[in-house]
C-alpha cells in the first residue's frame, strides 16, 4: 500500500475509533446495548477492515469483537475506589487482550507494551475522575483503543 493510501486508511481508522467512542459514551448515558454491542462492533469492524486493507487480516481478528463487547459490558462506575479500580481494570484488560491477538499472530510487542501502559493510565484517570464524566468516557475509550487501531499499521 502506498503512502497516500496509508494516510486515507489511517483516517478511516481514526473515524471508526471516534464513532465507536461516541457510541461508548452515549451508551453510558442511555441504552447500555449501544455501548456494549454497537460501540464495540464499530471499533472491532474498523480494526478488521483496516487489517484486511493492509493485507494482514486473519480469522482470529474476529475475536476482537467479543473481547471488546465483554469489556464494555462491565459497569464502569462505582462509589468505592476499589470498585472503580476493578471495573476499569477489567475494561482495560479486555481491550489490551484484543491486542494480544496481534502479538500472537504477528509479534507486535512494540505496540503491545505501550498499549498496556495506556491501559494502566486509563484506569488511573478513570478512578481519579478527571473532568466531566460524559467526556471522560469518550476520552477513555479513545485512549484504550488508539493502540488497537494502530496494530495493523505496525506489521
Amino acid at each position: 500500500m502506498n503512502e497516500y493510501m496509508t494516510v486515507w486508511v489511517a483516517g478511516l481508522s481514526g473515524l471508526g475509533l471516534v464513532i465507536g467512542s461516541i457510541l461508548y459514551a452515549v451508551g453510558g448515558r442511555h441504552s447500555k446495548w449501544i455501548r456494549r454491542f454497537l460501540g464495540s462492533l464499530v471499533i472491532a469492524t474498523t480494526v478488521n477492515i483496516v487489517s484486511l486493507l493492509r493485507g494482514h487480516w486473519c480469522w482470529e481478528l474476529i475475536i476482537i469483537y467479543p473481547l471488546l463487547a465483554i469489556g464494555m459490558s462491565f459497569g464502569y462506575g462505582g462509589n468505592e475506589t476499589i470498585t472503580k479500580v476493578v471495573r476499569r481494570t477489567i475494561y482495560a484488560l479486555a481491550v489490551c487482550s484484543a491486542g494480544l491477538i496481534y502479538v500472537w499472530k504477528f509479534g507486535s510487542w512494540l505496540v503491545f507494551i505501550p498499549h498496556i501502559g495506556i491501559g494502566l493510565w486509563s484506569v488511573y484517570l478513570g478512578v481519579k475522575s478527571v473532568g466531566d464524566a460524559a467526556a471522560q468516557e469518550f476520552i477513555i475509550c479513545m485512549l484504550l483503543n488508539i493502540m488497537l487501531i494502530f496494530y495493523p499499521f505496525c506489521i
